[in-house]
């Protein structure tokens, strides 16, 4: 069995409406929840105007994988905080703002971004580090839901989700 730990994605931005069901099969498929509680989530969880929250006990690598994927895929910003697994990993934040590639930050259990004396040193200036730190802060945007064609993979052909 893998190495798991709790975590908690927080969803938001453009979604297109074609995307709506493959989000809500990556969340059911990596065990996401309403709340702590275990309430499930469906598309009617889904509020314009708001973020989406998805938590979960016992993720594998504390980790939403199907979930961060398609988000990856398709665009769609999210935060995912897990905690730590004793001897294996420790807690972290995985920012994607909708583009590029996900940041990944270390974190302690209270849920504080921590940054290692070689990072600071790499990256040089008060400002730098300072940018570094706004950037773990980032929050998805509010979801709007977009009504046109799904998005196009390199090959052209449409992906729907």
């Amino acid at each position: 069995m893998a190495d798991r730990a709790s975590a908690s994605i927080l969803i938001g931005g453009v979604i297109p409406h074609v995307c709506i069901s493959g989000l809500f099969e990556a969340i059911d498929r990596d065990g996401g929840r309403a709340d702590w509680e275990g309430e499930p989530l469906d598309p009617a969880s889904l509020r314009p105007g708001e973020t989406l929250a998805a938590f979960a006990y016992a993720q594998p690598g504390g980790m939403f994988e199907w979930t961060e994927q398609f988000c990856e895929d398709h665009g769609i910003a999210f935060v995912r905080d897990s905690g730590s697994c004793s001897g294996t990993f420790g807690p972290e934040r995985v920012v994607f703002t909708g583009t590029g590639t996900p940041a990944q930050f270390d974190m302690t259990e209270n849920e504080e971004i921590v940054l290692a004396l070689s990072m600071i040193r790499a990256l040089g200036t008060m400002e730098a580090i300072e940018a570094w730190f706004e950037s773990a802060e980032f929050q998805p945007p509010p979801i709007t839901i977009a009504s046109g064609a799904a998005d196009t993979g390199e090959n052209g052909e449409t992906d729907n989700g």
